[in-house]
């Protein structure tokens, strides 16, 4: 199976929130084709889909040659899952031909919490998949909380129904976590077939893995988002090719798994030509798929 490049268009937010149709345009300029949308607009703190009209976006989608794969949405932290507006972002991207929703994050610290999790994403996904949607998950670190022998994100997996929930694995963040991307991709196969790519610094702020920083520091009782704003900093970040991700390895080992459709730069470093970064990151990334 060939893989497809593309972006999470969360890596031009800024760009986005000033110039929404003309960044699409500008991605296109780039070379991209495929795009997983953005609900949230990070720096007006709204909701593109309440901004932009779907009719008008499909139409520039289509004028510039883009198509929207996925579209990251999803409830604010600590709003509640399952009364998120649903219907209605369903019968906005169902305009854009767009049928995988993709929550960004998720909250879970313990087995407890993953379990009511795992309950709430079945019948989240159970209800999309009514209209022909298919729910996915997006990763950070802290899903692989250890637990005993196995990690939060397993426990997830194995009490999600796989027609119900899918992963987008974000390969760095799962290394965050101090866990093998390949390892965990092995484990739930074709159930992750999208894919986000960031490189991280060569020079990092503290070790790779989170939960070191976390236990030599006496953090384990940091709430969620403290240990985020404390250990992690934009440089970790760099564009693709210039960091330590070995993407020539990682690469030969997904194509030999065969399932994964859609690798998706997300580029969350700082730079002084964002555009250009990506640019770069799609030539960069294209050399491996």
């Amino acid at each position: 199976m060939s893989i497809q490049a593309g972006i999470n268009i969360y890596s031009v937010h800024e760009q986005l929130a000033q110039d929404y149709y003309g960044t699409l345009r500008q991605l296109a300029e780039a070379g991209y084709t495929h795009l997983e949308m953005l609900g949230f607009n990070m720096v007006k703190m709204s909701r593109f889909s309440d901004e932009f009209p779907a009719k008008e976006v499909a139409a520039e989608l289509a004028a510039s040659g883009l198509k929207a794969i996925a579209a990251h949405e999803g409830p604010m932290p600590g709003e509640d899952l399952l009364a998120h507006r649903w219907d209605e972002l369903m019968d906005y991207y169902e305009q854009l031909g767009c049928t995988s929703l993709v929550l960004p994050s998720v909250w879970m610290d313990d087995k407890g919490s993953t379990l009511r999790l795992a309950e709430q994403l079945d019948q989240l996904g159970s209800k999309l998949s009514q209209r022909g949607f298919q729910l996915y998950l997006h990763n950070h670190a802290h899903e692989f909380k250890s637990d005993g022998d196995t990690t939060l994100f397993d426990i997830l997996a194995a009490h999600t129904d796989p027609k119900h929930l899918k992963f987008e694995l974000d390969l760095v963040w799962v290394m965050r976590a101090g866990v093998d991307p390949i390892a965990v991709m092995e484990r739930v196969g074709d159930r992750c077939d999208m894919i986000h790519q960031k490189d991280y610094s060569k020079q990092l702020s503290g070790p790779l893995n989170l939960f070191e920083s976390i236990r030599a520091n006496g953090d384990e009782g940091l709430g969620l988002m403290d240990v985020y704003r404390k250990y992690i900093v934009p440089s970790d970040f760099v564009d693709l090719g210039t960091g330590a991700f070995d993407f020539a390895h990682v690469y030969g080992k997904i194509k030999e798994l065969g399932h994964v459709k859609y690798a998706l730069v997300e580029n969350e470093g700082k730079s002084a030509d964002k555009l250009a970064s990506v640019r770069n990151d799609l030539e960069y990334l294209r050399t491996f798929i």
